[in-house]
């Protein structure tokens, strides 16, 4: 998607390697859901406003610490891992201890 030019109100992000182009403001969950990669998630599935302190639907968008999907809007360019390898292991850890 890079050599052709974005349609306004649209981002070009991708999404576990692959490019995507999704409306602007939409939030990282959403862009996912709309590509068919499921994020699990407390508050979508019980029709709550989703304000990201749960922490089961982080991702991995480059930045120093994991986002929230749901709540993280995407930006021009972003690289998103969903199923960030480093959250698990570390939850997993927390989980038999």
């Amino acid at each position: 998607m890079a050599a052709t030019l974005t349609p306004p109100g649209m981002i070009d992000i991708t999404l576990d390697g692959q490019p995507v182009r999704v409306p602007a403001g939409t939030s990282v969950f959403d862009a996912a859901r709309m590509n068919g990669i499921n994020i699990p998630t407390l508050c979508h599935l019980q029709n709550q406003t989703p304000v990201g302190v749960c922490r089961l639907c982080v991702v991995d968008t480059g930045a120093r610490v994991l986002a929230a999907s749901c709540v993280r809007p995407v930006e021009p360019g972003m690289k998103v891992v969903t199923n960030p390898k480093k959250f698990w292991a570390r939850a997993r850890r927390s989980l038999n201890s």
